[in-house]
């Protein structure tokens, strides 16, 4: 079936995919993270660049955690299970003094045009998934590092 020429699409209002498209293939991409642990490898790389694209589902202070723990990841090389053991005694939602989760939806950043987004990542095999999943998080994190919100 063809679209009419009247019929308009919704970009994503924060990372401009056609359709709302990312969202779908976010939810396709932790599928197949789930159901394979060679493409589930890179699952914190996946969710910590979503959200950063994302930011109406963060706080501000959520954001900037996020934003953190990607440079760890890229920058450091630190591991999730490494960073978990780090900070639990204080990241745990019942001692943690910040909220993560947005309450108003509100984007955070104002960032629309990014250097890549999930729409870049394919899922043809384990190998591809993780190469195009660590270039959208480097460039995430290119597009973010400097932002001051």
């Amino acid at each position: 079936m063809l679209r009419s020429e009247t019929e308009h699409t919704m970009n994503c209002p924060e990372c401009n995919a056609p359709n709302n498209a990312c969202e779908a293939h976010f939810h396709e991409c932790l599928a197949k993270e789930f159901e394979n642990s060679l493409y589930g490898s890179v699952h914190h790389l996946t969710v910590v660049a979503y959200m950063l694209q994302h930011s109406s589902q963060l706080t501000r202070e959520g954001w900037l955690h996020e934003r953190a723990l990607l440079r760890e990841f890229l920058h450091e090389n630190k591991t999730p299970a490494e960073i978990r053991k780090r900070d639990a005694p204080n990241v745990d939602s019942g001692k943690r003094d910040f909220k993560i989760k947005s309450r108003d939806g509100q984007p955070v950043i104002d960032k629309t045009t990014w250097a890549k987004t999930i729409l870049d990542v394919r899922l043809d095999d384990p190998e591809t998934y993780r190469t195009d999943i660590h270039a959208w998080a480097q460039a995430v994190l290119g597009d973010v590092e400097e932002l001051e919100i």
